[in-house]
């Protein structure tokens, strides 16, 4: 595996565990629906000053669920994180140290032409356990202003790089949610907001974009296709995996960045 079987030792790590408050603001309860922010103001994500809220979670009154985690990352820079969505995913036991008791698997395939960043235009599939039981993903993703961002903030003063696209479903072979990591930038390293609109894009694949298939966005569907439990099990995992990553990613970079990315 490329000379890395030494990574079956980062396996038996105990995983970092989120601060306290991050757990405190999940374990809460649902936010308030007023407070959440809407998907059209999505740019909001890239002002550094703070949201009504930074950590929570709901189901808006059109039944899609929000799920909102702010995570500090002290230590790391865009370069680590932009090698790590490029690196990870092309052996599923670099996916599994992230999370060992939920990541399972994870496969790449790569974009029909290179893009500024690596990771734009990929499609990752992985095999993972957020909460509600083990599920088969697929993520498109996706340059920034292709999910409806104004700028891709290559060069910016306060955006370090973003991690954007949409969530799928193998199984039913549906797309269902737009999913955006800003990483902004912080004295010590990066703080990430991560936000989520689970259900707010259904549609099968080879639709994804298409006008008729926003007929598919309703209740009832965003009901039948996705658990009642996920918003809030997504956030506890989206807390857990990012603070793990936080931990562990310096470290993986020394180690395996400067040899560059298998191909």
């Amino acid at each position: 595996m490329s000379g890395e079987s030494d990574l079956d030792a980062y396996l038996e790590r105990p995983l970092t565990p989120p601060p306290a408050a991050v757990l405190a603001a999940i374990d809460g309860g649902p936010i308030d629906p007023a407070l959440a922010l809407a998907l059209a103001d999505v740019a909001r994500l890239l002002d550094p000053t703070p949201l009504p809220v930074e950590t929570g979670w709901c189901t808006l009154a059109d039944g899609v669920g929000y799920v909102a985690v702010r995570t500090a990352m002290e230590g790391l820079s865009a370069e680590m994180v932009d090698w790590w969505f490029d690196w990870h995913p092309r052996e599923s036991l670099r996916y599994r140290i992230w999370h060992p008791s939920a990541h399972r698997a994870n496969s790449l395939q790569p974009p029909a032409s290179p893009g500024a960043k690596a990771h734009w235009g990929t499609v990752h599939r992985p095999v993972e356990d957020v909460g509600v039981g083990v599920v088969r993903a697929r993520i498109a993703f996706q340059r920034p202003t292709a999910m409806g961002l104004l700028r891709d903030c290559l060069q910016d003063e306060d955006v370090a790089t973003i991690v954007c696209g949409y969530v799928g479903d193998e199984r039913r072979r549906l797309w269902h949610t737009p999913m955006f990591h800003v990483f902004l930038r912080a004295e010590d390293g990066l703080v990430l907001r991560s936000h989520f609109w689970l259900g707010a894009a259904i549609r099968p694949y080879g639709l994804l974009g298409t006008p008729g298939a926003l007929l598919l966005n309703n209740r009832f569907l965003r009901r039948a296709s996705l658990p009642a439990k996920l918003p809030r099990a997504l956030a506890t995992h989206c807390a857990e995996e990012y603070t793990n990553l936080a931990a562990l990613l310096p470290e993986l970079h020394a180690r395996f960045g400067s040899a560059g990315t298998q191909p």
